[in-house]
C-alpha cells in the first residue's frame, strides 16, 4: 500500500492541494480505494466543482469520510501511472457511470407550504401577528380561494417563489408579474398562486396586521390559530374586525369580502374553515389504456362515474405536435373554450367548463392534466381534419404513392379520415 505513505488530505479540505503534476487517490476511512486519477495541476483539478466525481463523492463523504492522497509525477509518466494503479487497486468509480445530480425541483404544493410557513414565523418588526388569513370560499368550479394579508416587506418572498431558475411549475402557478427586465420584477396585479383545487390571493395588509399587533386585546377576539395544508397559521374568526377599526384594504378585495361573510355564515362552527382547508381535494381515480388507430397511438381514459375523456396532452401532441404542452403557458383551458364556443359547428359542447384536474391513475401516476370528453375530442379533431382539407393542406396523401409522416398533419389526417366512418365509442371498456 505504497499510496498510504503519500501525503493527504480530506475531500473537504481540497482548497490546501498542492498546484504540481502527479496522481491522486480517493480512499474511504476504511482504506477502500474509489477513485484514481491524474492531472496536470491537482489544485485546479479539485477547485469548485471542476471533478466530475466530486458531486457524487460529496453525497456520500459523511458516511464513508474520503481522503485525497496525492503524489507527485511528471506529466510525460502520468498516463502509465495512472493505468498500473487503476489496474492494481481496481476502484469503485473509475470506469462507472457519473452520477448526476440536479437541484430538487419542488412541487406547487411543497412551494406553497414553504411559502405559508415563512410568512407565519415572527420576525423582529413582527413578533406576533406576521401574516393573517382573511379568509376562503369555494368557487363555482369548486376551487377553494384562501386570501392572505401580508406585509409589503414579505412580497419579495413572493417575488423570488415566482422567478426561482428551478422552478418552471412554481413559476408558472403565480400570476400577477411583470417582468420589466432581467433583474427587476414588479407587481403588477394581485400575485395568486395557483395549484390543484387552491388559488391562494396575497393582499396587502399592513394596517390590518399592525393594528392586531399592536392591540393584543383584539388578537385574542378576532384571532385563532388555523391550520392550511398542514402549515399552522392565524387566521381572522370574524370580518367585523375591518369594519370597526376603519382599516383601509384595497378595492378588490372589498369586493371578495361578500364571499368571505357567507362562508362564514354558512358554518355552524368558524373552526370549520381550517378544517376544510386541512385536507386538499383528493386525485381524481382514473383508469386509462392505448388504443392505436392508422397507427396513431390514442389513450382513453375512465373515471369512477364511467365517463370517458382524453388528457389535453394527447389533443396537442396531435394537433400541434408538442408532447409535454404546460396548462397554464400554452393557454391550454383559454384555447380549448375559445374552439368549442366559436369552432365547432355543434353547440353540444357550448358552456362547457375546462378545468385542471390532479389525477390518479391505476399504476400509480398522479398528474395534472385537462381533460376532455371522448366525443369532444373526436369533434375537435373532425374539425381541424376539415379546415386543414379545406386549405388542400392534405393534397399529397391522395395521390397514389403514400406521402411521407409530416407530424402532426399526419397525425390529423389519419385519424380525421377514419373518424368519418367510424367513431372511438368502439374502443370503450
Amino acid at each position: 500500500m505504497e499510496w498510504k505513505n503519500w501525503q493527504h488530505i480530506s475531500l473537504k479540505s481540497k482548497k490546501h492541494l498542492p498546484s504540481y503534476s502527479g496522481i491522486y487517490v480517493v480512499a474511504d476511512k476504511d482504506d477502500r480505494v474509489w477513485y484514481v486519477g491524474q492531472a496536470k495541476n491537482i489544485y485546479s483539478r479539485w477547485q469548485g466543482k471542476n471533478h466530475h466525481r466530486y458531486p457524487q463523492l460529496n453525497q456520500s463523504h459523511k458516511k464513508f469520510n474520503y481522503t485525497i492522497y496525492y503524489h507527485p509525477f511528471p506529466l510525460e509518466k502520468l498516463d502509465e501511472k495512472e493505468r498500473y494503479y487503476i489496474n492494481t487497486f481496481n476502484p469503485e468509480l473509475n470506469n462507472t457511470q457519473v452520477k448526476q445530480y440536479l437541484p430538487r425541483v419542488p412541487s406547487p404544493e411543497e412551494e406553497i407550504k414553504r411559502i405559508l410557513k415563512v410568512l407565519n414565523k415572527p420576525n423582529s418588526l413582527y413578533p406576533t401577528v406576521r401574516s393573517l388569513i382573511l379568509g376562503q370560499y369555494r368557487d363555482n368550479n369548486n376551487v377553494i380561494h384562501v386570501l392572505c394579508l401580508i406585509n409589503p416587506n414579505d412580497y419579495n418572498i413572493l417575488q423570488n417563489s415566482a422567478t426561482k431558475k428551478h422552478g418552471g411549475l412554481v413559476r408558472n402557478a403565480w400570476s400577477g408579474l411583470y417582468r420589466h427586465s432581467k433583474r427587476t420584477i414588479v407587481w403588477i396585479d394581485t400575485p395568486i398562486y395557483t395549484m390543484s383545487g387552491y388559488q391562494f390571493e396575497f393582499y396587502s395588509g399592513l394596517e390590518v396586521i399592525n393594528y392586531l399587533e399592536i392591540h393584543s386585546n383584539k388578537r385574542n377576539h378576532y384571532l385563532h390559530k388555523g391550520n392550511i395544508l398542514g402549515i399552522d397559521v392565524l387566521m381572522i374568526t370574524n370580518l367585523k374586525i375591518l369594519t370597526l377599526s376603519n382599516l383601509p384594504l384595497e378595492d378588490k378585495l372589498k369586493e371578495k369580502l361578500p364571499l368571505l361573510e357567507n362562508t362564514m355564515n354558512n358554518q355552524k362552527d368558524s373552526k370549520n374553515q381550517s378544517e376544510e382547508l386541512i385536507k386538499p381535494s383528493l386525485p381524481k381515480k382514473m383508469t386509462r389504456w392505448l388504443v392505436n388507430i392508422e397507427d396513431v397511438e390514442v389513450e382513453i381514459c375512465k373515471d369512477e362515474k364511467e365517463k370517458y375523456y382524453v388528457r389535453h396532452n394527447l389533443f396537442w401532441y396531435i394537433v400541434f405536435n408538442n408532447k409535454n404542452p404546460d396548462p397554464i403557458h400554452n393557454g391550454i383551458i383559454n384555447n380549448l373554450q375559445q374552439w368549442v364556443n366559436n369552432e365547432l359547428p355543434t353547440i353540444w359542447w357550448v358552456g362547457y367548463r375546462f378545468k385542471l384536474e390532479e389525477l390518479e391513475f391505476e399504476d400509480g401516476l398522479i398528474t395534472e392534466a385537462v381533460l376532455l370528453p371522448l366525443k369532444m375530442f373526436e369533434d375537435l379533431i373532425k374539425y381541424f381534419y376539415e379546415e386543414n382539407s379545406k386549405n388542400n393542406r392534405f393534397s399529397s396523401y391522395n395521390s397514389s404513392k403514400p406521402a411521407k409522416s409530416t407530424g402532426s398533419l399526419d397525425r390529423i389526417y389519419k385519424l380525421g379520415k377514419w373518424l368519418q366512418n367510424h367513431s372511438l365509442e368502439e374502443f370503450k371498456k
